[in-house]
């Protein structure tokens, strides 16, 4: 359905601009069919080019039935035409895919321009050529207005691009953003310059017309005065031979001959002049016996029978022969023919006879012309004396002075009087109901026509006068044609430089947003408070870390003083921004305070700077949160007590252990030395654990870790990992409620660190367990991870310190009295080990009732391992 659209969106927008079209009326200064047939194919792809051609076929043959009829030649030039149109159409847009690109901006100047070229002047000789040459091959036009057509043709096609083109544009091509937000700049614009080009061309050329048709006017009346006068004087050299018949009782052949030589010599139009006697039928015998003996040996009074064939006239009471003719030469078959055995031609002569005037005969077709050549009769009654009523002239008739004249001898010779050939001619008998056609074209348009009526021999005739395409050529309206092509092409020029103009704006509108998108990105995403604020320190802007920071939304402080929040912003607060306004360079970083919502206290290191924009200051302020450097300082501390404590105690049982030993106090129990010993050792072990532990987080900080995968069976690691820890749980009284399940899956992972994850969260579950508890272990299946959970009936992790569960150097009880040891970093390196498997960890805790953790590994898929 596209392309039919596209096929009566071409015919019709293309038939409405033919309304301008130049006369004679086969070129248009603007024909906005092409930019839409290129546009078309370049938004919506090459396949749509049927539409283009159907769309082209239609409109021209729509234009032949409208000058009257559908002959061969208009078929040819529809189909040239349309297959110009659709290559045309091809060619544009393949050449602005190849040099400009599409979808395209039209942003910068060399993209127009090529764009112009390419789709404008340079596509549109194709249809222009193929048009031209169907014109002058049909013989449409001469070869001397080839020229004409082809430029004209070219000329309007290519306007037509340059205007239209845009418009398609802007309706339907992408980005939206742009082209759509260009109907404003651009396209109305262009509809104004094109509507006022329009106007201005339809005044001037209705000026132009008028001028021409008035000049015409008086060429054809000036015609048709010479025309009638021809007529008249062809008329009345029948008249001087029914003046001379009548002036004597008999006339010989010689003396005819004689008095109409001159006539014949001057007046190309006459094709016979003829003496034609009224004959009873008791006179015939004597009539034709005469005339044999005159030489004429075959003379007879003859009649045409159906066959339209000469035969001897039948019986009746009186006959019209043609007795002498002149020229005689091409007539002799005429001499004889009685004029009266034709029912029209003697309804003439009974006219001619009562009237006692020059009567005409309806079109006839000359015997000796071959039926080629369109004549009439003219019937002159000649009488005995001077009747004067109907009886007097029907007794006094003798017979008739007949004129045959060829309509186009007389019609020609006029013309060809004349200076210039500026008219065409066409005659018509309309004294019928049924018009006959006498001279001159017929399948040629009414416009610029011209029209007279003359009489002849009391018959009406019609003449029409039409310009001649000489005439036109002659008087084409270049100035009007010449303001309209000089309008459009700068209106095309104006929608060139809007399009420039509007690519420019949008060019920096993109470049604007894009960099104020990266601003509020980097004001959005940046984790400092950022402020800006005017000269006095009222506060403009604020980024989502400054909302999250102070506990306001950016609006509530938007014109309020930066002292509500940072009370000591102005010299401590000991002055206000009037007295001691802002500085106007950068300032040196302090720290401060601020105050929240909740008017709660938070530690702050505080940066100002500023920047002059259009002659107004603007400061910033950069406002960093130090409670995180605070707790970290804290948690160093605490560190730093927690390995003096860790350490101090193992090695100062040692030490006392040691010296127990070295002071021979265990000379006579040698078991409680072994006891002293052991307990030495298990300190020292605890030792190396807290080392380990250091040492595995320096890992997880640079990253150093690599892991050795392989497929590993869960269950077999879980199992492995609770009989390694049997003898840890043992020492606290504690159980592992552990039974392997049927179903097992296997992991990718590496199987000394996943057993040193499952090791960390044991240990965890035991220390944090009452004596005689139990430490659950289950797993579950979820989709395409196995989750495997350890769970103890502890006293449960506080509500303030989960959110803190997985940092470095954190515990619940971090004071030196806890009950339990450990660094704060098993944890943070179970988590680390876990994401580095691709899986995840958390837990559930209820103080007072114990935790469950638990963590994912995505399973092997088989196949899998054929990856690794």
């Amino acid at each position: 359905t596209g392309w039919i659209v596209l096929a009566l969106s071409y015919a019709v927008i293309g038939r409405l601009s033919l309304m301008l079209a130049i006369p004679p009326g086969y070129a248009t200064a603007i024909f906005p069919a092409a930019g839409i047939a290129v546009t078309a194919l370049l938004l919506w792809g090459y396949g749509r080019w049927p539409g283009v051609f159907f769309g082209s076929l239609l409109l021209n043959l729509w234009v032949s039935l409208e000058q009257g009829g559908l002959p061969s030649t208009a078929i040819q030039i529809a189909l040239s035409a349309a297959t110009g149109a659709s290559l045309q159409a091809f060619a544009g847009a393949w050449l602005i895919r190849r040099f400009v690109g599409f979808p395209t901006t039209l942003s910068k100047e060399l993209d127009i321009f090529r764009f112009m070229i390419f789709a404008g002047p340079v596509a549109c000789l194709l249809n222009a050529t193929f048009g031209a040459s169907a014109l002058y091959a049909t013989g449409v036009v001469a070869s001397s207005a080839v020229s004409f057509s082809w430029f004209t043709w070219w000329i309007g096609d290519t306007i037509g691009v340059l205007i239209t083109a845009p418009m398609m544009l802007i309706a339907f091509a992408q980005p939206r953003q742009l082209w759509w937000g260009r109907r404003t700049a651009v396209a109305i614009p262009l509809l104004l310059a094109l509507s006022s080009m329009i106007v201005v061309f339809v005044w001037a050329s209705k000026v132009e017309q008028e001028r021409v048709q008035f000049e015409f006017k008086e060429i054809a009346t000036n015609t048709h005065e010479k025309l009638h006068a021809s007529f008249n004087s062809y008329l009345d050299s029948v008249a001087y031979i029914e003046r001379h018949l009548s002036s004597s009782t008999e006339v010989s052949r010689g003396e005819f001959k004689t008095f109409i030589e001159f006539a014949l010599q001057t007046k190309p139009g006459i094709h016979a002049l003829s003496w034609n006697p009224l004959v009873l039928n008791q006179q015939r015998d004597k009539l034709e016996q005469r005339v044999l003996a005159e030489g004429f040996s075959h003379f007879q009074i003859t009649e045409r029978n159906n066959s339209k064939q000469l035969v001897r006239a039948g019986d009746r009471s009186d006959y019209v022969p043609v007795l002498y003719i002149e020229p005689m030469q091409s007539n002799e078959s005429a001499l004889g023919f009685d004029v009266a055995s034709n029912t029209e031609r003697q309804r003439a002569l009974i006219h001619a006879r009562d009237s006692g005037e020059s009567i005409a005969t309806a079109k006839i077709t000359l015997v000796q012309a071959g039926g080629e050549q369109a004549g009439f009769l003219l019937f002159r009654p000649v009488y005995s004396g001077s009747p004067v009523t109907l009886d007097q002239r029907r007794q006094a008739i003798r017979g008739y002075a007949v004129g045959i004249f060829r309509v186009a001898g007389i019609v020609d010779a006029m013309l060809d009087n004349l200076p210039k050939k500026d008219v065409v001619v066409s005659i018509y008998d309309v004294s019928d109901a049924q018009p006959d056609h006498l001279y001159g074209p017929t399948d040629i348009s009414t416009v610029n026509t011209i029209e007279y009526s003359l009489d002849i021999g009391q018959r009406r005739w019609l003449v029409q006068f039409r310009p001649s395409p000489t005439y036109l050529t002659k008087y084409r309206s270049w100035q009007a044609w010449g303001l309209l092509v000089g309008g459009l092409l700068f209106t095309s020029l104006l929608g060139a430089f809007m399009l420039a103009m509007t690519g420019r704006s949008y060019q920096v509108e993109n470049l604007v947003a894009r960099r104020t998108a990266e601003l509020r990105g980097i004001l959005t995403t940046a984790i400092e408070a950022i402020i800006t604020m005017d000269a006095n320190g009222n506060i403009e802007t604020m980024n989502p870390a400054g909302e999250n920071l102070f506990g306001y939304q950016a609006a509530e402080l938007t014109g309020v003083s930066i002292a509500k929040i940072i009370p000591d912003f102005f010299s401590e607060g000991e002055v206000t921004p009037q007295t001691a306004p802002l500085p106007t360079g950068a300032g040196a970083r302090r720290d401060s305070f601020a105050l929240t919502a909740d008017q709660s206290k938070v530690p702050i290191e505080l940066a100002i700077s500023s920047v002059v924009i259009a002659e107004r200051v603007l400061y910033t302020a950069i406002i960093h949160d130090l409670t995180e450097r605070r707790n970290v300082e804290r948690m160093k501390d605490e560190f730093v007590s927690t390995i003096s404590h860790e350490l101090r105690t193992p090695l100062t049982s040692i030490k006392g252990a040691l010296g127990l030993i070295v002071a021979g106090a265990l000379d006579s129990q040698p078991e409680k030395a072994k006891d002293m010993l052991r307990i030495s050792f298990e300190n020292c072990g605890r030792l190396g654990h807290l080392i380990d532990d250091l040492l595995d987080f320096e890992k997880v900080q640079l990253s150093q870790f690599s892991l050795t995968l392989q497929p590993l069976s869960i269950n077999a690691l879980i199992d492995k990992t609770v009989c390694a820890n049997q003898g840890y749980a043992a020492k606290y009284g504690v159980f592992f409620g552990w039974k392997m399940p049927d179903i097992d899956v296997v992991v990718n992972g590496d199987e000394n660190k996943l057993i040193q994850i499952l090791s960390n969260l044991l240990s965890n579950a035991v220390k944090y367990s009452p004596k005689g508890a139990s430490v659950t272990i289950t797993t579950e299946i979820l989709q395409n991870n196995i989750r495997v959970l350890i769970a103890d009936v502890g006293s449960g992790i506080p509500l303030e310190f989960q959110d803190k569960v997985f940092e470095k150097f954190t515990q619940a009880d971090s004071t030196d009295t806890r009950r339990v040891g450990g660094t704060g970093l098993g944890l943070a390196i179970t988590k680390s080990l876990v994401e580095q498997h691709g899986g995840t960890i958390s837990f559930v805790s209820e103080p007072g009732k114990g935790t469950t953790f638990y963590f994912d590994l995505p399973i092997l898929k088989p196949g899998d391992a054929a990856s690794l």
